[in-house]
């Protein structure tokens, strides 16, 4: 299991950390850059760092529905052909399948719009803004902080927000699903859960990571996302595996039966 963690996170961690210089490089697909406006305040807070940093964020986001499916399934599986453990892992699987769908969105929208983060004229600080006047805008510009060639202009939509939000709701229902129970207990989590993910958008903006149309946009990506992963892969978890899916779920072949 923790070898598992380690591999799915190490993996994720180096194409979140390689995405960027990617899309940055190649210009594969159009746009790339929007302008701003000389003296804009909206662009002018200084950069603070994140109240929830990406590590934090990913290894929730991977590590956090593994171990909640595992106990779930272990307290309400009732498949005798198939272990708690084994069911656990093929929607999991789903899941994360899921999570990439949202990452590969999140990032080629952010490559294709380019659109300035609210620290813009601190972490770029393009030279073109320090011959404009006024209100004047500036369509093409060059950053001079090398560090954040590949951040200043990847504001929308919000990443952090998207996969808080895919996790956060995605737990909720699954939980809601396989308790098949209202109790206190039950609501007090998906409270839990869904508090968290509204935490993690807040956040961006207090930190001025991001404007609040790009968190609302970040919120909205990972609803049909969400809807996809949940109908579609899962099929609403009303589903299971026979012994020798399950088997095959361990080499990663496994496919779903309807129960």
């Amino acid at each position: 299991m923790d070898k598992l963690c380690t591999r799915i996170f190490g993996y994720t961690k180096f194409l979140w950390s390689k995405s960027n210089r990617w899309h940055k490089e190649t210009r594969i697909f159009p746009g790339g850059q929007v302008g701003f406006h000389c003296n804009d305040p909206a662009l002018s807070h200084p950069y603070t760092g994140d109240t929830i940093s990406w590590k934090l964020l990913l290894a929730t986001v991977i590590i956090l529905p593994l171990v909640v499916m595992l106990i779930v399934e272990r307290k309400y599986h009732t498949n005798k052909r198939i272990k708690p453990k084994d069911q656990a892992l093929y929607w999991y699987r789903e899941y994360l399948f899921g999570v990439l769908l949202n990452l590969i969105t999140i990032q080629l929208m952010k490559s294709i719009v380019g659109s300035p983060r609210p620290h813009f004229f601190d972490t770029c600080s393009p030279k073109e803004a320090l011959t404009c006047e006024g209100s004047e805008y500036i369509e093409s510009y060059t950053c001079t902080k090398a560090h954040w060639l590949n951040q200043s202009d990847r504001s929308f939509p919000s990443g952090h927000t998207s996969l808080a939000f895919h996790a956060a709701i995605y737990l909720a229902y699954y939980i809601s699903n396989r308790s098949k129970a209202k109790s206190a207990s039950i609501i007090a989590i998906q409270l839990v859960l869904l508090t968290s993910a509204a935490f993690c958008s807040v956040s961006r903006m207090s930190d001025h990571r991001h404007h609040w149309w790009d968190v609302v946009a970040g919120a909205a990506i990972s609803l049909p996302l969400l809807w996809y992963t949940i109908r579609n892969l899962c099929k609403n978890f009303d589903c299971s595996v026979s012994d020798e899916e399950a088997e095959n779920l361990k080499n990663g072949t496994g496919a779903y039966v309807k129960t």
